[in-house]
């Protein structure tokens, strides 16, 4: 068994049907609980997330002056910066590692929302298979208000502009709140109401972490 499966069959599955059965009867409201328990879960090492790129940020004149001195000598070059990582204690690896951690739980549920146990589960009698009548009315089926997506794009956008301050960097992504909203477009709107609601919590995790670091 592959960890996305096993992620799919152990965690996602047992927890829709569990607050489905004793929580809330809405599957829509379900997927936002997972997702609340799963960033609650990570909020430790998103918090090291947001610190190590806020230090990488306060870091970068230091690093390009490194760079321009000794970018001849790259042995010396790379000592420099390790030991400029370790003087400010900080991985400069630190900003990728807690979110590919959580990219599984995302992938897990598009295999989730799309899997023959969940469409079981949606297709039995008497049971709502999404969030409200007029919105999102199947889970296994795109947001036809395209609410999710742009929501999606949205947030995304706003992230960036908490973390990115080089001018060029922010050039290079700046398609890319545009290239998630039309990637959004198709999904299953069960993982947009999960992604959606994770950027929605992340940002505000994020806005914490950068006010706590501020006083």
């Amino acid at each position: 068994m592959g960890p996305i499966k096993a992620i799919v069959e152990n965690v996602m599955l047992p927890f829709l049907t569990f607050s489905y059965e004793n929580i809330f009867p809405n599957y829509g409201v379900s997927i936002i609980l997972l997702t609340v328990l799963i960033k609650i879960i990570f909020f430790p090492l998103t918090k090291k997330q947001f610190h190590s790129m806020k230090i990488m940020q306060k870091l970068k004149p230091k690093l390009q002056e490194i760079q321009k001195k000794y970018k001849k000598q790259p042995e010396k070059l790379q000592k420099e910066m390790m030991q400029l990582y370790k003087d400010n204690k900080v991985n400069p690896l630190g900003g990728c590692l807690p979110l590919l951690i959580q990219l599984p739980f995302l992938f897990a549920l598009y295999y989730t929302i799309n899997s023959d146990g969940f469409s079981a589960l949606i297709a039995q009698p008497g049971i709502n298979p999404g969030l409200f009548s007029f919105w999102l009315p199947n889970l296994g089926m795109p947001d036809r208000f395209y609410i999710l997506p742009l929501l999606i794009g949205l947030s995304a956008f706003y992230s960036q502009k908490l973390t990115i301050t080089d001018e060029k960097q922010a050039k290079m992504m700046m398609f890319m709140p545009l290239i998630m909203f039309v990637i959004c477009l198709n999904l299953p709107s069960g993982v947009l109401l999960y992604w959606a609601a994770s950027q929605i919590i992340s940002t505000g995790q994020q806005i914490l972490v950068m006010k706590e670091n501020t006083t």
